[in-house]
């Protein structure tokens, strides 16, 4: 990804980040980091063993990396590379989303997020409009942009 990729990847993130409001999400510390790999020691406050699991394919070639840490137990710290995942910022951003959804599912072990459609319950999930814009996406329910989700959910 190129630096004007990371900065659109980024500005999802605030969005993304106020969907899990009221989810544990909430008490994680979660981090899009740029990283350069010619600079390791960077990240390694955030990363410590950054330098012995990435080994780039290019000396300058940055890559996108996602840090989720549960900060109140510090039950686990989970780092996701970014690049390969999605062509674009939006694909990226719904990536991200889809990994915290799965953190939180697993954190809470059940289904998440969940609204009521006709008295059943149905999960939503990340996925890409028909216009590229990520939103969230349930059989029976009207799609949900990325940073409106706590609205839905009250």
């Amino acid at each position: 990804m190129t630096r004007v990729e990371y900065a659109s990847v980024s500005a999802w993130l605030p969005a993304i980040l106020a969907d899990f409001a009221g989810s544990p999400v909430a008490g994680w510390d979660v981090r899009l980091i740029d990283f350069d790999p010619a600079r390791p020691g960077d990240v390694v406050a955030l990363i410590p063993d950054i330098d012995t699991w990435v080994i780039p394919t290019k000396p300058s070639a940055h890559l996108l990396l996602l840090k989720v840490a549960d900060l109140i137990g510090k039950s686990f710290v989970n780092v996701k590379g970014l690049d390969d995942l999605a062509d674009t910022p939006e694909g990226v951003a719904m990536e991200i989303a889809s990994t915290l959804q799965d953190h939180v599912m697993d954190n809470l072990n059940t289904t998440w997020p969940e609204v009521a459609v006709d008295g059943r319950t149905v999960v939503l999930e990340p996925r890409l409009g028909p216009d590229g814009t990520p939103r969230w996406e349930g059989r029976g329910v009207e799609p949900c942009p990325f940073g409106q989700l706590a609205y839905r959910l009250t």
